[in-house]
């Protein structure tokens, strides 16, 4: 594991996943179970449609995040602005994930969608214009390494799901 050093009071937005990240999926193949057949991914997204209060509960199940529910109090305490990028072929499933993080996180994180997932680095640099603040006071965390590798590059403090547990130790 690569040495975490990032100063959470220096951070003025912070960017999470969703799959994976924000929400931690008990079905470790989900993308493929999604996928077996016309009528499985089609009645994946019908169903996030129709069900947006309780898919992520009940039909696709998923965990929240402690770490991440640590870090993002962390944050909000500190005045960061926070978002939720997820990389979506569709808006189907745009309310479920809002619905999921507004009962475990909170309402204060805006929920915004690319695709594919290479867009992230250019959605990260509308949300750096937006805030009018520097890539280095940005953090991003992600279950796709390739996107990290990429955000880190740019100077953004980027990390893996699995570095946050090191995060919070260091600001403890």
């Amino acid at each position: 594991m690569k040495n975490i050093n990032v100063n959470l009071d220096n951070i003025k937005v912070a960017i999470f996943d969703f799959d994976d990240t924000l929400a931690i999926h008990k079905d470790r193949n989900f993308l493929k179970h999604r996928s077996e057949n016309e009528d499985t991914y089609l009645n994946f997204y019908l169903n996030a449609y129709l069900n947006p209060e309780t898919f992520y509960e009940n039909i696709e199940v998923c965990d929240k995040s402690s770490s991440l529910y640590k870090i993002i109090n962390i944050l909000r305490n500190n005045g960061t602005k926070l978002y939720c990028l997820t990389g979506m072929k569709f808006s189907f499933h745009l309310k479920a994930k809002q619905n999921f993080i507004r009962k475990y996180y909170g309402n204060d994180i805006e929920v915004l969608s690319c695709y594919p997932q290479e867009r992230k680095v250019d959605a990260v640099k509308i949300i750096q214009k937006v805030n009018n603040c520097d890539l280095s006071e940005m953090l991003f965390v992600d279950d796709i390494k390739d996107n990290v590798n990429k955000l880190n590059k740019l100077g953004t403090c980027a990390l893996l799901i699995n570095e946050v547990d090191s995060l919070l130790t260091i600001k403890n």
